[in-house]
């Protein structure tokens, strides 16, 4: 099995649109594109799962620009057939900054890897000012640039028996506060049971606390809550779980 790596490189993309990659990581579509926006693709006539195209016919309904930090989903199939490979595609902008028209320059060898590129431009919309620094052709009053893409496959991290800090589990350098003393309160039905509430940790913030609640008992289990447990010098988080009376 292997996973998804890579980096999204976008200030070098916009600043080198011919020769700068974007290289797509554990995600590669944004949204698909609006069921009610009308499109035209154009097919490879000797293989018609290769979409070399496709084509906007209606206005842009992408509200505002594009977040160029979203990670995108990587095709399931071509991660379960590890399929990896460098897009470059052709973009024609609109007056309203969406993309009008994609067009692939060189395939990545894979129509579902080409298929996810397109998709994934046709829900571009671009700053003005990215527009302003890309090196840009102007074709019929429109703007139109080379777009690299590269999907790219990984080994996955290895699993060691024993640690729980490996196969890409997310351990923490800093031990978490002392949990909060909660007010409880009164159960809504008689016998619910209180949930905790504990720490949760992220990457920019660190530790916030997530309230406790009140749930429905489950005949036949016991709430076993969510905690932090140490390993050597690193903090690892254990998920709240129902579990069966012996």
């Amino acid at each position: 099995m292997r996973n998804i790596h890579g980096r999204i490189n976008v200030s070098r993309i916009l600043r080198l649109a011919c020769t700068g990659v974007l290289t797509l990581a554990d995600a590669a579509i944004s949204s698909p594109p609006q069921d009610d926006t009308a499109y035209i693709e154009t097919k490879q006539p000797r293989d018609t799962r290769f979409i070399t195209s496709i084509t906007r016919l209606t206005a842009c309904k992408i509200p505002e620009a594009t977040d160029f930090q979203l990670k995108p989903l990587y095709p399931p199939d071509s991660r379960k057939h590890h399929e990896d490979g460098k897009v470059i595609m052709q973009l024609v902008i609109d007056s309203d900054s969406c993309v009008r028209k994609a067009t692939i320059l060189q395939s990545s060898g894979y129509y579902r890897l080409d298929g996810a590129s397109l998709g994934y431009a046709m829900n571009l919309r671009f700053q003005r000012a990215m527009l302003s620094n890309i090196k840009t052709f102007d074709v019929g009053g429109q703007l139109t640039f080379a777009f690299p893409m590269e999907w790219k496959l990984v080994a996955s991290v290895p699993y060691v028996p024993g640690d729980p800090c490996s196969g890409g589990a997310t351990c923490v350098d800093l031990a978490p506060p002392q949990p909060r003393v909660e007010v409880t309160g009164t159960p809504p039905e008689p016998g619910y049971i209180w949930m905790p509430g504990y720490y949760v940790h992220f990457p920019k913030t660190g530790y916030q606390w997530s309230d406790g609640q009140w749930d429905a008992p489950r005949p036949g289990y016991h709430w076993n809550a969510p905690h932090w447990d140490q390993f050597h010098s690193k903090w690892f988080f254990v998920a709240g779980i129902w579990e069966k009376d012996n």
